[in-house]
């Protein structure tokens, strides 16, 4: 079975997928694109959207780290999801949740500072290993911008975001305790969300709102320790909610 994953460096969803084919053992090959180009990339791939996660195996074209978790499900049953009928349905609940609500909250922090920052297109350049990462920050500015509008990134909806996080990871600590995730082998779940948890740990800003919460040692045990990147927002939207 051939199997060949197309990501972006900085891509949490991506990181999940890539973890659910080791967890179930699938011999693959990941091609890593370059952030910003790699919507033209994967369409000329015959992918129906320019976006990562996107799954080739045997030909066939899975896209979303939902729609990965679901056809490997199918391949290797049992293994990311719980073959007993009520645990899988919060299983699957807890990764729909993930996916829909909370896997896009780091998604528009990033994407709505690298549209204002130019160190912070810079760092991306570097992370990604493309060369003249100056004039990459510079260039990449009109297509920044845009990204962002494409995740509805505007000032209002990330403010929205940080105030509401406490509450997300509430959510998170909650599916923890009850046992939905952070059993002694990951599930779907798991990948969805722990991937998350370790994407806005990496915001220096944010990581004081989450570590001690069992979100954090989540994140920690399926993902590993995650590292900083250089970029703010504004410390005033961070101050009412540490209050």
């Amino acid at each position: 079975m051939a199997a060949t994953l197309y990501s972006i460096p900085p891509s949490h969803p991506a990181l999940a997928a890539k973890l659910m084919l080791r967890r179930v053992g699938l011999n693959h090959r990941v091609v890593e694109l370059p952030p910003g180009l790699h919507a033209a990339v994967v369409r000329a791939r015959g992918f129906e959207r320019g976006t990562v996660p996107a799954l080739v195996i045997d030909g066939r074209r899975i896209q979303g780290s939902t729609a990965i978790s679901r056809y490997l499900d199918e391949l290797f049953p049992g293994v990311l999801f719980p073959t007993e009928p009520g645990l899988r349905a919060r299983v699957a609940e807890a990764e729909e949740w993930g996916e829909r609500e909370f896997q896009p909250v780091p998604r528009r922090i990033f994407r709505w500072i690298l549209a204002r920052d130019p160190e912070a297109r810079a760092e991306l350049a570097r992370q990604s290993k493309l060369p003249l990462a100056a004039l990459q920050a510079r260039t990449t500015a009109p297509i920044a911008r845009r990204f962002a509008t494409a995740v509805g990134a505007s000032e209002e909806r990330v403010r929205r975001d940080i105030a509401t996080l406490p509450e997300q990871l509430e959510r998170v600590d909650t599916y923890i305790a009850d046992g939905t995730i952070g059993g002694e082998e990951p599930n779907a779940a798991d990948f969805q969300i722990a991937t998350t948890v370790h994407a806005l740990m990496r915001f220096p800003q944010l990581r004081p709102l989450i570590e001690g919460r069992p979100a954090a040692d989540l994140a920690r045990r399926v993902v590993g320790e995650p590292r900083e990147v250089p970029v703010r927002v504004p410390d005033e939207w961070i101050a009412p909610t540490r209050s």
